[in-house]
């Protein structure tokens, strides 16, 4: 499974995930994301796996100057485009997080829908460096992670749902050892299998997160369990933690 996302975010992706497109989870999420990095008009933010952009194009909608940075080609030139037909101007960069170069550059960054913990220990450490080195002084990181508590008390290995027209199979684990979970998928379509991908996504609690922040140069503010801003617990729906550069 190694490098599995290299070639995972695509057409088949989007059609997995279609509750992300819904505008009023998009706008819900923004609202949050504004009240929680409290930012003036015009402030530089980086969103990190940008994905299709609908977070930056919100964002810039709002009055901010946005920078997008995904490694999926695919999905970069959809956020362009959709920028374009929303007559919306932002900077979309397609590049691997792990050789991003920006330094002092941003007032906050974004990492939304858990799109870190996919590498090496390492290289995952690596990537919170240089988030920190991007950020101004006094800037901002909001990292939204599932949050491993919920998942390890509610974890079906074995489910299916469907999504518009597409029947989707999970099977899922956990490697206690490496500390990553696997999601295997099989894609059905008029009963026919069109796709079969899989991904894997290391473990990280609220308490290992704050202490690589820490290392990483960032200081640790606060956690939310959800994009209503309630206060994190085993029971949340999300890990969403905000950070600062000091």
């Amino acid at each position: 499974m190694k490098d599995w996302w290299k070639d995972y975010f695509d057409e088949i992706y989007l059609r997995i995930y279609p509750h992300s497109s819904r505008k009023e989870l998009t706008l819900k999420q923004v609202d949050f994301i504004e009240r929680a990095l409290n930012l003036e008009k015009g402030a530089r933010i980086l969103d990190l796996a940008c994905g299709f952009g609908r977070h930056s194009i919100e964002l810039a909608k709002r009055g901010y100057n946005v920078t997008g940075l995904d490694y999926s080609s695919f999905l970069i030139e959809l956020a362009r485009e959709k920028a374009e037909n929303e007559k919306v101007n932002v900077e979309f960069i397609q590049a691997d997080m792990r050789t991003m170069d920006f330094k002092d550059e941003f007032d906050a960054v974004i990492n939304m829908f858990t799109s870190w913990g996919y590498f090496s220990d390492e290289e995952n450490f690596d990537v919170l460096k240089r988030v920190c080195r991007a950020l101004k002084r006094g800037g901002r990181f909001l990292l939204d992670f599932f949050n491993p508590l919920m998942l390890f008390k509610h974890m079906v290995e074995k489910s299916w749902y469907s999504a518009g027209d597409i029947y989707v199979l999970e099977d899922v684990s956990l490697d206690p050892i490496k500390m990553r979970i696997a999601n295997k998928r099989i894609v059905i379509e008029k009963g026919e299998v069109i796709d079969r991908r899989e991904h894997s996504v290391r473990v990280y609690t609220n308490q290992e997160i704050t202490w690589l922040l820490k290392q990483a140069g960032l200081e640790y503010v606060t956690t939310y369990g959800d994009f209503d801003g309630n206060e994190y617990s085993e029971k949340s729906r999300r890990m969403i933690i905000l950070a600062r550069k000091p």
